[in-house]
């Protein structure tokens, strides 16, 4: 039986096949612009989940976030690794949804880039549920959400309404739009989110 995306060998296949299609070499732009406009907090804990090659977790790593990277694709955390040198980052070879008890409480943000759209439907709850239970109180969830009406999957779809429907329990969802600067061929394509984590 050929792995499925809820398989590591999948998305592994994937990355060794050449260049991921959603990959675009560089952090997407909306999330750099809403990085760059805050000062990080010393020492402030930072999650980024199906980080891939890990261009938003580099970014934050640069920024002097304390960085976790997860992504459970070997060849993604591979060159995220070669990337990385001294930054303050620790790249781990894990599937998300086993963070929730060693990592409860520990972060307070999590960065995330395109991971929703690649997690099937029927996993979606678990997965805002998993990322709740990892940010401390009053941690905060941004997103960069990727549009697509695609039935089957990956990239699976994802709308505003998905977007609102499988966080709305765990989170209070203080800001969700388009953005202005999505990359070229992304425009009107995207929706930017910021949560915090309800109580």
């Amino acid at each position: 039986m050929s792995p499925t995306p809820r398989d590591a060998g999948y998305w592994q296949a994937v990355y060794e096949e050449g260049n991921p299609g959603w990959d675009k070499g560089e952090a997407a732009p909306p999330l750099a612009r809403v990085l760059g406009q805050v000062e990080p907090p010393e020492g402030l804990a930072v999650l980024v989940p199906g980080c891939g090659f890990g261009h938003e977790a580099l970014l934050l790593a640069r920024q002097g976030y304390a960085v976790t990277a997860v992504d459970f694709a070997p060849a993604a955390l591979a060159g995220l690794r070669e990337r990385a040198g001294s930054l303050p980052l620790e790249a781990l070879e894990r599937d998300l949804f086993s963070l929730g008890d060693e990592f409860a409480g520990h972060f307070d943000l999590v960065v995330e880039h395109t991971c929703f759209c690649a997690i099937p439907i029927e996993m979606r709850n678990e997965y805002a549920r998993v990322m709740a239970r990892v940010l401390g109180e009053g941690g905060q969830f941004l997103g960069l959400f990727y549009e697509t009406d695609r039935e089957p999957g990956p990239p699976f779809r994802t709308t505003q309404e998905d977007i609102e429907h499988h966080f709305s329990s765990h989170f209070e969802i203080l800001h969700l739009s388009r953005p202005p600067d999505s990359f070229a061929g992304r425009e009107n394509k995207e929706w930017l989110a910021l949560m915090r984590k309800k109580s």
